[in-house]
Formats: structure tokens, C-alpha cells, sequence
């Protein structure tokens, strides 16, 4: 059997296509759109948050949802190489464990509130981050130096943006230039990790602005398995990624107005072994348009992503002992497109019935896997394919009431449709073209806020969401020498139904959240182990993806965020994620275990020091979380982990900032993967990065 292998997993991806999430603080936030992200202005943000998860503009107080953000100013105080590092210390957001750049990318699972594997929707400047074919997250598609703020929205969220919403919706902001200006980063350190970025941005006429941004990072990597079981064909995870976008602002009158981004991204690893690389390029491109109407407002997205990505997967040659030597046994090329578009109509008015909100959206995906099979002679045995084409269409309402000046009520539904069609299934034993399938669905929501005094509020919602199956699920197999594993074309939708109740509590120095939510889940995507009647000759081992069984989410999640005076802000959260299998006729074993990849506790802590524009900066975070399973039968652990991460920075006028940034400053070791593919991967050890930001404009 192999010991190097992509991981199955994911969903499509479709949703409408928006940027507006509303603000709530985390520990250590600032979250106003319109604020600056300077620790001193934390109070006045308090007071000022807008922006929200309806899609348009509204005040916190009048939004019943449980949301964080993540401002610039965090970002640049969090010790981090990738954004799946920043996201860790939001509560209940379970990305890997380990580091995603020190992952096979089909790993990079996402998903919020214990649901484990992908099944939270990830959005980009409103257009979907997860992989169309896998449904995975490349996180190195997103700089750190270009984000403004990142939006999270935990509970079920298929209402207003579709497929992949289960578990909730993170919304990463990036830059985008409003006046003249130009600047540099540049920083290196441990294990040869480097970041490199530059932005230029300037108004080439009264209604049209212009920005360039360019990005480089990488890392030599850290030798991830452990002295004691470590194989001579181990080497450290090397990796690095490369990105440039373009961006323009138009305002044609004071009624129309909208941004056109343009970019690509690459990105090459080296994994656990010299022979297992993979590799992607991506281009992508988006455009959204705004037309005011008065009461009424029109915006109109479209976007197309076109990408390539290749995976070279090891195994030893016959006659030597695991871990001397190696050869690819097997090479994926995996071409992928999609194209989506959505239009949004909303009406606001003075009444009770504050706002009403209805759009429809489009997404279209095609992708094909073509599965080179190698000996241990480099002969080519054969080459498998699978592949095919979704279609997503959908309409969605909502309604915002103010049915009194206390209440708050946001009411909403979503019809869904989607189709599997040209299928084909290539591999050995397969059945080749495949008959498409249709399926559809109703996803309601109903949300209520209740202002007990002016500084605590009683919130609760109720709702359904879905997640479909990904071309990968349905069309997609790999193979070892001797084992081979399924996708199934006959897949339906993982269907949700949860709720949730919490308190909210704001003063002039204190934003707090406690919320209880339940989910279950019904038609569970997993697999099952084939028989020796049911694999193809030459094939001893093998499963087939299936839906099979229920569980369920329920927990609490706390976030607390203090400013302790002007310039210390201190934060605190905690998550408790109870989550099981409640039925699994093929594994009987794993009925009220804990889901695989999802820790039942973790929690964080925060505390900044910013001495406003010119100045020192200082930032500590700790995050800790339980011992977890990779697996659902518990036969693969995750350590438990305490770690803490420094940094600290020197503000010169506001135009040059020296930093340093410090993970784990204890060094602790600790099993951060154990997928079972390859030997348990050690967490990302003691690593110090420094450097420089120069503000030129």
C-alpha cells in the first residue's frame, strides 16, 4: 500500500456572490469598514459597527446572528504564515490542525461548529475560496499583507448564500485603494520562510482608482516527523506561493459605482517525501456593479476561476523496506473552470418592515481528473479519468422587521436546484459515461434579536441547510498498487437542521457572545470498505463514497473582547463542540464517538498594546486545544496543545514599522496530523520571522 496519498473530501461549492457580512468584535478586533484599525480607535469601532449578513448595510443591533471579524490590525499582530493560522483563535472555526501549507492541499478541510471535514463556505472578496472540483481551501490564494478584514458568520447560512453554508460563512475582505499610495513588506526567518509584498495604487481619473498588488512567500520547512520513527526518504515540507491582482474602482455617477479584480495565483510543495510534490496555478477573475435607486438598490456580480492542479503521490518499489526509497506511483492532473453569476434587488423603508431583500444565482463548474499510473520502473500501467460537469440556480428572500423597538426579526428562505451531468468514470471497473442527476431543495431561516436594556440582548434562529456533493465525490477515484478508492455518481446532498440561542452584552469597553447551538445532520457523505466481489481484478482493498447514517453538533461557544484602557485591548473565547456520529450501519463502532477532526474543547486568549500611529506594538496569543481524532474510529490521535505566539513592532511615523513575530515561543511538540497516508506530522515547531513595512505614498 501506498505510503503517500491525496485525501477525498469536500463539496461544491454556490452561493450568491456578495462581500457584506456583518461586524462583530472577537478578542483583539476592531470592526468598523469605515474606522481605522488603530488599537486607540477600539472604543469608537465599539459603537460604530455596520455591515452585515443580510447583504446590505445595518447596524449590529439589529442583526440576530453570531458573527466575528478579524481586522487588518489583527492580522498584522498574529504570528502567522497563512490565514487558516489567523482563523484558529475564532471560536468554534475548526481549520487543520496542522499548518495548511505543511498539508496535502485536498487536505485543507474547513468547517465551523464540530461538523468536521468541508462544510463551511469560504468567500474571497465575495466569491468562493473553496476549491470548485475538491471543494478545499488554498489558503495561500489569500496574502496576509492584502486583507482588510476577515467576516465570519457561524449557524447555518445555505438561506442567503447556498451550497457549502452548513456549518456557516467566512468572508475574507481584501484591500481594495481609495486614494494614492504605495507599500512594502519584506520579512525572513526560520526554516528559510520568507514573504515578500509589494502595492501600488493611484486614481487615474475622478471616477476610476487603480491598484496593483504582488505577493511571494514560501517556506525550506521544518522536518514534521518525529527523530524516532523518521525514514531516510523523509525530508521537510517545502513550500511556496506567488500571487498578483489587479483592481479598479469605478463611480460613474453617485448612483452607480462598482470594482473589477483580476488575478493569478501559483503555488509549489514538496511533501514529506522529494518525490511527492503538488502544484497550481489559478486564474481568476471577478466584477460587481451597483446601481441606487432611491429606496432601491441593484447590484449585480459575476466571476470566472480557471485552474490546474497536479499531485505526484509516492510508494516504495517492490523488494525494499518502507522509507528506503521511492517512486511515483501515481500522477493527477486535475483542470478545473467555474463560472457563477447572482443579482440582488433591495428596498429599504422607513416602516416596520425595515428592508426587503431577493436575489438569484448561477454557478456552473466542469473539471476532469486524468490519473497517470506508473511501475516501479516508471512505465506507465495505465491512465484513469473521471470527471464531469454541476449546474447550481437558486433564489433566495429575505425579510428585515422591526416589529417594535426592541425586536428585531429576520425571516428568509432559499429555493436551491442543482444538476450532476457528464459524468464519466474511467478507472478500472468503472462504467463509463454516467447518467446525470438532478435534486432540489427548500432552505428556510428565522432569526429574532430582543433588547432587553441597552447593553444585553436575548438572540435565537432556527434554520435548514445543505451541502452537495463535489465532482470529486461523485466522479473521482485514486488508486494504490494494490487498493482503489471510489467516488459515487449516485451521491445526494448532506441535508442540515439546527438552531441556536444566545446573550449579547455591549458597554462602552465590552463586547461578549454565548451562544448554545444544536445541529443534526441526515444522508452523512462517507464511505464504505468493498468486498472482494465488488473491486476490479488486480485490486485487493478499496471503498466507495456513500451517504450512510446522522450526527450531530451541539455545543457553546463564548467570545469575549475587553479594551482595558486606549491602547490595551485583552479577549478571550472558548468552544465546546459535541459531536458524533448517531447512526453508521457500515461502522457500528463509530456511533458516539466524537467526528473525526473536530476537538470537543479549545480556547484562546489575546492581549494587545498599540500606541497609535507612531510607536510600539506588542501582542501575545495563546490558544489551546483537546486531544482529537483524525478518524472517526479513534484510532488515529491528535495531541493536545498549548501554544503561544509573540509579536512585536516599531512604528516610525507611520511610514516605516520594523516587527517581529514569534510561534510558539515554548516549542512545543505535538502531533498536529495523522491522516494514516504517512507517518503522525509534528506542529509547526519554534519559528521566529522579522521584518519591515514602509509606507511610501
Amino acid at each position: 500500500m501506498s505510503t503517500r496519498a491525496d485525501v477525498r473530501g469536500g463539496a461544491a461549492v454556490f452561493l450568491p456572490l456578495a462581500t457584506c457580512v456583518m461586524l462583530v468584535v472577537p478578542a483583539g478586533s476592531v470592526i468598523a469598514a469605515d474606522v481605522p484599525s488603530e488599537p486607540e480607535q477600539t472604543h469608537t469601532a465599539m459603537q460604530a459597527v455596520i455591515v452585515t449578513a443580510t447583504r446590505t448595510e445595518t447596524s449590529l443591533t439589529n442583526v440576530p446572528e453570531s458573527v466575528s471579524v478579524v481586522s487588518a490590525s489583527e492580522i498584522r499582530q498574529t504570528p502567522a504564515d497563512s490565514l487558516d493560522e489567523v482563523l484558529r483563535s475564532v471560536p468554534s472555526v475548526n481549520p487543520p490542525i496542522a499548518a495548511s501549507y505543511q498539508l496535502h492541499p485536498t487536505a485543507d478541510a474547513i468547517s465551523m461548529r464540530g461538523l468536521g471535514g468541508t462544510r463551511a463556505l469560504v468567500l474571497l472578496d465575495g466569491v468562493p475560496l473553496n476549491d470548485p472540483f475538491f471543494g478545499y481551501v488554498q489558503w495561500s490564494l489569500v496574502p496576509l499583507e492584502d486583507v482588510e478584514r476577515i467576516e465570519v458568520v457561524r449557524g447555518g447560512g445555505a438561506t442567503l448564500w447556498g451550497n457549502y453554508a452548513m456549518g456557516g460563512v467566512i468572508n475574507v475582505i481584501t484591500h481594495v485603494p481609495d486614494h494614492r499610495e504605495a507599500q512594502l513588506e519584506a520579512a525572513g526567518g526560520s526554516y528559510g520562510t520568507y514573504r515578500a509584498s509589494g502595492h501600488v495604487a493611484a486614481p487615474l481619473s475622478e471616477g476610476l482608482r487603480v491598484g496593483l498588488d504582488a505577493t511571494s512567500n514560501g517556506t525550506s520547512g521544518y522536518q514534521a516527523v518525529d527523530a524516532s520513527i523518521r525514514a531516510p526518504i523523509d525530508v521537510p515540507t517545502a513550500f511556496r506561493a506567488r500571487n498578483v491582482q489587479m483592481t479598479a474602482q469605478f463611480e460613474v455617477d453617485p448612483t452607480l459605482s462598482g470594482t473589477v479584480r483580476a488575478g493569478y495565483h501559483d503555488n509549489h510543495q514538496r511533501l514529506y517525501t522529494r518525490l511527492s510534490t503538488n502544484s497550481q496555478r489559478q486564474w481568476n477573475f471577478s466584477a460587481d456593479a451597483t446601481k441606487r435607486l432611491g429606496a432601491d438598490s441593484v447590484t449585480a456580480t459575476v466571476y470566472r476561476t480557471d485552474s490546474r492542479f497536479l499531485t505526484d503521490n509516492t510508494d516504495t518499489p517492490s523488494g525494499v523496506l518502507p522509507g528506503l526509497a521511492e517512486f511515483i506511483q501515481n500522477r493527477h492532473e486535475t483542470p478545473v473552470n467555474a463560472t457563477g453569476a447572482s443579482l440582488v434587488w433591495a428596498h429599504e423603508s422607513a416602516s416596520w418592515l425595515r428592508r426587503a431583500t431577493f436575489g438569484g444565482d448561477y454557478q456552473q463548474i466542469h473539471g476532469t481528473d486524468f490519473g497517470a499510473i506508473f511501475d516501479d520502473t516508471g512505465r506507465r500501467i495505465r491512465t484513469d479519468i473521471g470527471g464531469g460537469a454541476q449546474m447550481f440556480a437558486g433564489a433566495f428572500a429575505q425579510l428585515e422587521l422591526d416589529p417594535t423597538e426592541h425586536v428585531q426579526v429576520l425571516a428568509s428562505a432559499r429555493y436551491q436546484y442543482f444538476r450532476n451531468y457528464d459524468g464519466f468514470d474511467g478507472y478500472p471497473g468503472g462504467a463509463g459515461a454516467v447518467a446525470g442527476t438532478t435534486d432540489s431543495g427548500f432552505d428556510p431561516r428565522l432569526s429574532a434579536r430582543y433588547s432587553l436594556t441597552s447593553s444585553i440582548a436575548l438572540r435565537a434562529a432556527a434554520y435548514k441547510a445543505f451541502r452537495a456533493p463535489t465532482l470529486d465525490n461523485l466522479f473521482r477515484a485514486f488508486s494504490t498498487p494494490f487498493g482503489i478508492f471510489f467516488g459515487n455518481p449516485d451521491l445526494k446532498p448532506e441535508r442540515l437542521t439546527g438552531g441556536e440561542a444566545g446573550i449579547d452584552v455591549t458597554t462602552q469597553a465590552v463586547r461578549a457572545q454565548l451562544t448554545f447551538y444544536r445541529n443534526t445532520i441526515d444522508s452523512l457523505l462517507t464511505s464504505r470498505t468493498l468486498g472482494p466481489a465488488e473491486l476490479p481484478p488486480g485490486f485487493f482493498f478499496g471503498s466507495r463514497n456513500i451517504n450512510a447514517g446522522s450526527a450531530r453538533a451541539q455545543g457553546a461557544e463564548l467570545e469575549i473582547h475587553y479594551a482595558v484602557t486606549e491602547r490595551i485591548d485583552a479577549g478571550f473565547a472558548y468552544a465546546l463542540a459535541d459531536s458524533t456520529i448517531t447512526a453508521n450501519p457500515l461502522d457500528a463502532g463509530s456511533v458516539g464517538r466524537q467526528l473525526g477532526g473536530v476537538p470537543r474543547q479549545s480556547a484562546s486568549a489575546s492581549l494587545d498594546y498599540g500606541s497609535g500611529r507612531n510607536g510600539f506594538r506588542g501582542a501575545a496569543r495563546l490558544r489551546w486545544l483537546k486531544k482529537s481524532y483524525s478518524d472517526n474510529d479513534h484510532t488515529l490521535a491528535v495531541d493536545s496543545q498549548f501554544i503561544v505566539d509573540l509579536s512585536v513592532s516599531y512604528s516610525l511615523r507611520g511610514r516605516a514599522e520594523p516587527f517581529l513575530q514569534i510561534q510558539n515561543l515554548f516549542d512545543r511538540r505535538y502531533v498536529a496530523d495523522n491522516s494514516g497516508f504517512s507517518a503522525p506530522q509534528l506542529g509547526t515547531p519554534l519559528t521566529v520571522l522579522a521584518g519591515m513595512r514602509l509606507q511610501l505614498d
